[in-house]
């Protein structure tokens, strides 16, 4: 499988952790793993390090090994565990969604996966407790074999947003908007400029909660003309 279409490998990650008001609190470094293990399956193992900064901050206790297995179905992902469950979709290649739990850690999660190039990959997403945000991740993952350290320039300008969307609020370079015309509705949207790997990231999800859950997510990558 190419490169430019896979998660697979050993990655290095840099993870801007904010707090749901947008106050940058530290990064957390973590070597990401993802290995086939069988036909149809794949097995993550994380190794993460939080900065000194982030002491006392619900993401200190991300610290050491977390290992899951998920299972490829079509283009879904079924997180099997036993440190996460839940549900990914591969929207195209190289570009993923993912919501579950992480039982261990105690927190439930939102995530995305973008690789805008063979060499670098946007990550990010929310962890949450009762649907209560409590940290707001925005990263930068490289493969191991370059020999480089993940960064990412948190003072890049946003992408502009629409005018529609009800409530906004900023975390690093990634801009945060959150619609809710309804209670049943729950749609946020979510744009990122990396100047390093030169394209905007812009991610719309809506989940729709009743006797069904719903959840539509589109991804558009965009590189600006030079």
């Amino acid at each position: 499988m190419a490169r430019d279409d896979s998660f697979d490998g050993a990655w290095l990650v840099a993870e801007y952790v904010h707090d749901p008001d947008g106050t940058f609190v530290g990064v957390l470094r973590q070597r990401r793993v993802v290995e086939v293990v069988d036909e149809g399956r794949l097995r993550v193992i994380q190794t993460c390090d939080p900065a000194p900064e982030l002491a006392g901050h619900p993401m200190a206790a991300f610290a050491g090994e977390w290992a899951f297995d998920l299972e490829v179905a079509g283009r879904h992902r079924h997180y099997l565990g036993p440190d996460v469950i839940g549900l990914g979709t591969q929207w195209q290649p190289g570009a993923m969604t993912g919501s579950g739990v992480w039982p261990r850690f105690g927190h439930e999660f939102t995530s995305y996966g973008v690789l805008v190039a063979p060499d670098r990959q946007l990550t990010g997403g929310f962890f949450s407790v009762a649907g209560r945000s409590v940290a707001d991740i925005v990263g930068v993952a490289v493969p191991e074999s370059a020999g480089i350290e993940p960064t990412l320039d948190l003072d890049a300008p946003l992408v502009r947003l629409d005018d529609s969307w009800m409530l906004t609020r900023t975390v690093g370079p990634l801009s945060v908007a959150v619609d809710r015309p309804s209670p049943p509705i729950e749609r946020r949207l979510l744009t990122m400029h990396d100047p390093v790997g030169g394209v905007l990231l812009a991610i719309e999800q809506q989940t729709t909660f009743g006797d069904e859950q719903t959840v539509v997510s589109s991804i558009q990558v965009t590189r600006p003309t030079s």
